[in-house]
């Protein structure tokens, strides 16, 4: 069965846009390698989701960890950065 553990999960404005871009980590805990990860992360802006987008990992093997990010085009940093209170980051499948 796949264990993923996330860390470091941030947001920020995109260095080349006006974008907001989800950053973290991702630790394979599982015994076998794995070719993809597919991770859902939710943003909230006062505890209504107002994104739910995937970040495919590639190339995760056992015991190691990599980084990912992922540009949310439909929302702009400054418009929403203030009010983002949460987020939740899960494994949508592996392989």
């Amino acid at each position: 069965m796949p264990q993923f553990e996330y860390y470091n999960i941030n947001f920020a404005k995109d260095d080349n846009s006006t974008q907001l871009v989800v950053r973290g980590e991702v630790t394979n805990k599982s015994d076998r390698d794995y070719n993809a990860v597919a991770i859902r992360v939710i943003l909230f802006s006062n505890n209504i989701p107002i994104v739910s987008t995937v970040v495919v990992v590639n190339g995760l093997a056992k015991g190691r960890t990599k980084s990912f990010d992922k540009i949310i085009e439909e929302l702009e940093y400054d418009e929403v950065s203030r009010s983002i209170n949460r987020f939740d980051v899960c494994t949508e499948s592996a392989y």
